[in-house]
């Protein structure tokens, strides 16, 4: 099921099934199934665990989990219980600040006056009575839709909560909670969710709330028969990494670093200046003042080197990164790896690309060492752009 809902996530073998390049979490109808990342041949499942939390702290700007108790042993600890602690926490900041409130227009039959008098409904229902007032008010409370889609997610979580200190701090959360119903469907409802300036310190915790949903909550709409899945394509989370890994240090150089940029094209037609094709998106673009100094590329896949200790990216690697100097007019491009136990021993590589347009660019290889706190990079030239922000 989940191999026909994601094309490409799986192929089945002769009593084996082969993952692609995603990894997380998907529920098996009661069984949660653990995909993940490998980098290298001797990675424990308690550092690949390690490894893809470290990932999403940089990739979402997520508190670090390494504070968190259920990541002093990854060994005893599965991943759902370290994003079930971590959404716990995450809501922790909110009931101390007090949730967001809404008004909210309420009708009821009260004893004293309250907001404005419904005078048709009064008089059928209640005739002369002056002990009971049919009244329409505004209600300040905390039940609003963003509080029912982190409520549903606490109510989603509860079976699935392993440890006392876990235990006693979902009864604290559950309890500031109690005024906010469940919505039938919390997932539809937190997809709808746009931004609002007074719950931009919810974005955290919707965070998870949307990613325990995905996982723990089966879907309600008529003839929905998807699996519950919390998976991330690896490509895109070492990309969104390794640009949370290079932002601050190219905000403090005063260059400006961008993700997924558009705008270049390889070609135009010809004769028709206008008419440009082949869209470019390179995953990083380094810049200063409007000028492109660098860019780069990451790749989620396993790095080679030669015989003499050479980085050896793949063809079509290359290839891209030759199209990306000529459109950019760039002298220097990376490709970005991670790194692993197989590439000990390599030394710096840079290859010399064709001249265009009279100038010259240089490819560089490096490896991001994911298995280690802060990502540092690996083989990188002295004299490359990417030097300065490491």
């Amino acid at each position: 099921m989940l191999a026909r809902k994601r094309p490409g996530f799986c192929t089945l073998g002769h009593r084996s099934v082969r993952l692609a390049q995603y990894a997380g979490l998907v529920n098996l109808g009661g069984r949660i199934l653990e995909v993940l990342p490998k980098v290298g041949e001797r990675v424990e499942p308690a550092g690949a665990r390690r490894t893809l939390l470290r990932m999403l702290a940089l990739a979402h700007d997520l508190p670090a989990f390494e504070h968190d108790d259920a990541t002093h042993d990854l060994r005893q600890h599965s991943l759902l219980d370290v994003f079930v602690l971590a959404y716990l926490r995450s809501l922790l900041p909110l009931v101390r600040a007090g949730l967001v409130r809404r008004y909210r227009s309420e009708e009821a039959d009260i004893r004293v006056l309250r907001g404005r008098l419904l005078v048709s409904r009064q008089a059928s229902a209640h005739a002369m009575r002056i002990d009971t007032l049919a009244c329409r008010f505004d209600e300040l409370t905390p039940d609003n839709r963003w509080n029912q889609v982190l409520k549903a997610a606490l109510v989603a979580v509860r079976p699935w909560m392993r440890g006392i200190g876990t235990g006693r701090l979902w009864l604290e959360m559950s309890a500031a909670f109690d005024e906010v119903a469940t919505p039938a469907d919390a997932l539809l409802l937190h997809s709808t969710l746009g931004r609002d300036r007074q719950v931009a310190h919810y974005a955290s915790a919707l965070r998870w709330a949307g990613w325990i949903l995905r996982l723990l909550t089966p879907g309600l709409r008529a003839g929905s028969s998807e699996a519950p899945e919390l998976l991330f394509d690896m490509n895109r989370l070492f990309e969104a990494a390794v640009y949370g890994r290079l932002r601050g240090p190219a905000r403090r150089l005063g260059l400006d670093l961008h993700a997924q940029h558009t705008g270049r094209h390889l070609a135009s037609a010809f004769n028709e200046p206008a008419a440009r094709f082949f869209h470019l998106r390179p995953d990083l673009v380094l810049s200063e003042g409007g000028t492109v100094l660098a860019v780069g590329d990451t790749k989620w896949t396993r790095l080679e080197m030669d015989s003499i200790g050479r980085l050896v990216p793949r063809n079509e690697h290359a290839y891209q990164m030759n199209a990306y100097a000529a459109a950019y007019r760039c002298e220097e491009v990376t490709l970005i790896y991670p790194w692993h136990e197989g590439l000990e021993g390599a030394h710096p590589t840079l290859y010399r690309l064709p001249p265009t347009g009279g100038s010259e660019a240089t490819l560089h290889v490096v490896g991001v060492d994911v298995g280690t706190d802060g990502l540092p990079f690996r083989m990188v030239a002295g004299n490359s752009r990417l030097s300065r922000l490491i």
